[in-house]
C-alpha cells in the first residue's frame, strides 16, 4: 500500500484502524529508503502521511485500557538555597530526597503546566510489533544524537512513539500541543549486576529515589515505555512510586518496623537502612510489560525508583516534555528557522532525522537541539502549527490561542497579553473530553482535565477557567 492509495482513502473518509496505520506506516518507511536510494529530496506526501498515522495512533489509543490515579500536585516547601541543598540531596541520598518537606501546588519552572497532577498506567500504549527488537533493533540503545547507521525505519517508529505520548499529554492534562515538547528522549538499557556510570542511556542495574523535576527544572512531564516483559526477558526491576505515608500509617509502620526486629536475622547497616526506608513509605510497583506505558506529572507528587535487576537485561524509553516556551531568537539563530510550506516540513524531516551522514559531536547536538524545538511543527500540518487541541476525534485548532504563538512567546508576553476577563471566561479552544477508563473500580477521572489558568491583567492575579463550560475561578481547585 502506497501513500497515494492511503491518501486517497482517508480523504474519501476512511477512518485507519490499526491495520491500515501500520501499512501506511511501512509505505512511509519505503517512500524515504526510495529517496535516500535516488538521493532526492523528501517527497511532501511522507510528513502528511505521519500527521495521519499519529492522530490515527492518539484516536485508537483512547480504545484501549488505561488506569489513571489523580494526585495532589506537590513541590519543596523550602525556598532560596536551602530548597537548592534539599533538591539535589537525592543524587548521593534517596533518604535525603523522600524527607524533602513538601508543599501543595506545581512548580513548572518557566512553564505553562496543568494545575492538575497524576499517574496513569497504559499497560497495552504500543503493539509488540511496535517494540520489536528484531524489527527495529536499534531501539535497544536508540538516541537522536547517532544516527549514521540507524535505518529508516527504527528513527520513524522511534518517532512515532515519542508523538504518541506528547499527544497522549497533551489530551490528558488538557494542554494546547504546541506548548508541549519533548526535552529529552533516548532507549535505555539496564543489565543486572552493573553499576550505572553517569545519567541519560547508561546502563546500571537500579535508579535511587528521585524526582523528575528536581533532575532538571524544565522537565514537566515523564513517560517511560516498556520494550521487554519481566520475568520473561530479566527479573526484578519494578518501576515504583514511593509515596509517604500519612500521619497514622507512619506511626503504624514504626510499630511494624520495632516489632520486625525482634525475630529477624542479623542484618548489614546497608539491609536496615533499606529495610526502615521502605516500611515508613507506600510504595507502589509497576511491573514492566513490553509495550506498556507510565506517564505522569513530573513533580515531588510522583517521586519514583526502579527497583535492583536481578538477572537479564531490562529496556525502556524514559522522556521528558517541558511545557517551557522555545525563546523567539532560538529560531533566527537556525540556518533554516520555522517551516512555513509543506516542503520545507519535509526538508526537516530530512535534514533533522533521517539523512545518514557522518557528523562531528558539535553538529551532532546543534541537530538535536534544533529538532527538539522544531517537533511540533514537524509532526503537525501547518494549520496547527500556532496552537491545537487533542481529542479523541484528531487535533482541533485553539482558535482563540492562536492570536499568540504559545511555543514562541516568552512567559512574559504570555503574560502581559491583554485577556478580558468576564463573570464566565470564554474558552479559548475545544477541549479534550476525557473518555471513562476501562477499569473504573481501580482508577478515577481527572475532574480538572479541562481546566487551564490565566493571567487577569487588571489586577495580576491568576484565575481558572473550564475550556468547555466557561466557568472560571480565583482559587485552586476550583469551588
Amino acid at each position: 500500500m502506497d501513500t497515494a492509495t492511503v491518501s486517497a482513502m482517508l480523504e474519501s473518509g476512511h477512518r485507519m484502524d490499526e491495520e491500515t496505520a501500520d501499512r501506511a506506516f511501512w509505505s512511509v518507511v519505503q517512500a524515504v529508503d526510495k529517496a535516500e536510494a535516488e538521493d532526492k529530496p523528501l517527497p511532501v506526501e511522507v510528513p502528511t502521511m505521519l500527521h495521519h498515522i499519529f492522530e490515527a495512533d492518539h484516536q485508537l489509543l483512547r480504545s484501549r485500557d488505561q488506569v489513571r490515579t489523580n494526585v495532589t500536585c506537590m513541590q519543596p516547601a523550602l525556598e532560596g538555597a536551602a530548597s537548592f541543598g534539599q533538591a539535589l540531596g537525592y543524587i548521593m541520598d534517596d533518604i535525603s530526597h523522600q524527607d524533602l518537606k513538601l508543599k501543595e501546588g506545581r512548580k513548572c519552572e518557566g512553564g505553562t503546566c496543568c494545575e492538575a497532577c497524576s499517574r496513569n498506567v497504559f499497560p497495552t500504549f504500543a503493539s509488540k510489533a511496535e517494540c520489536s527488537l528484531a524489527t527495529f533493533p536499534e531501539l535497544a540503545s536508540f538516541t537522536f544524537n547517532d544516527l549514521e547507521k540507524t535505518s529508516a525505519a527504527t528513527i520513524l517508529q522511534f518517532v512515532r512513539l515519542i508523538e504518541r505520548v506528547r499527544r497522549t499529554m497533551a489530551y490528558e492534562y488538557g494542554l494546547d500541543l504546541a506548548t508541549l515538547l519533548p526535552l529529552q528522549t533516548y532507549s535505555r538499557k539496564y543489565v543486572a549486576g552493573t553499576t550505572q556510570q553517569g545519567g541519560g542511556g547508561g546502563e546500571g542495574d537500579y535508579v535511587i529515589l528521585h524526582t523528575d523535576e528536581a533532575t532538571h527544572a524544565s522537565y514537566h512531564y515523564s513517560c517511560v515505555v516498556y520494550l521487554n516483559t519481566q520475568n520473561e526477558e530479566f527479573t526484578g526491576g519494578n518501576f515504583v512510586f514511593n509515596d509517604p505515608l500519612p500521619a497514622a500509617g507512619q506511626e503504624e509502620a514504626e510499630k511494624r518496623l520495632e516489632e520486625s526486629y525482634k525475630n529477624a536475622p542479623p542484618m548489614s547497616l546497608e539491609e536496615e537502612i533499606a529495610r526502615a526506608r521502605k516500611a515508613r513509605r507506600d510504595l507502589i510497583p509497576f511491573h514492566p510489560t513490553t509495550g506498556a506505558a507510565v506517564i505522569f506529572s513530573s513533580g515531588w507528587e510522583n517521586m519514583h525508583e526502579v527497583e535492583k535487576l536481578t538477572s537479564g537485561t531490562r529496556y525502556a524509553v524514559p522522556s521528558f516534555f517541558t511545557t517551557c516556551p522555545v525563546p523567539e531568537g532560538a529560531y533566527t539563530q537556525m540556518a533554516v528557522g520555522k517551516p512555513k510550506t509543506d516542503e520545507e516540513i519535509a526538508d526537516d524531516w530530512l535534514h533533522l532525522l533521517l539523512a545518514h551522514r557522518v557528523e562531528s559531536p558539535q553538529e551532532s547536538v546543534g541537530r538535536v537541539k534544533e529538532l527538539l524545538m522544531k517537533w511540533h511543527y514537524m509532526t503537525t500540518p501547518l494549520e496547527h502549527h500556532k496552537a491545537a487541541r487533542v481529542t479523541a476525534d484528531g487535533l482541533v485548532k485553539a482558535e482563540a490561542a492562536a492570536a499568540a504563538d504559545p511555543v514562541t512567546s516568552s512567559p512574559e508576553a504570555v503574560a502581559a497579553a491583554p485577556v478580558e476577563v468576564p463573570a464566565a471566561a470564554p474558552a479559548p479552544a475545544p477541549a479534550p473530553v476525557p473518555q471513562p477508563v476501562a477499569n473504573p473500580e481501580s482508577s478515577q477521572a481527572n475532574p480538572y482535565a479541562n481546566w487551564a489558568s490565566a493571567v487577569d491583567p487588571a489586577s495580576g492575579n491568576t484565575y481558572y477557567y473550564d475550556t468547555v463550560t466557561g466557568e472560571t475561578s480565583w482559587t485552586w481547585p476550583p469551588q
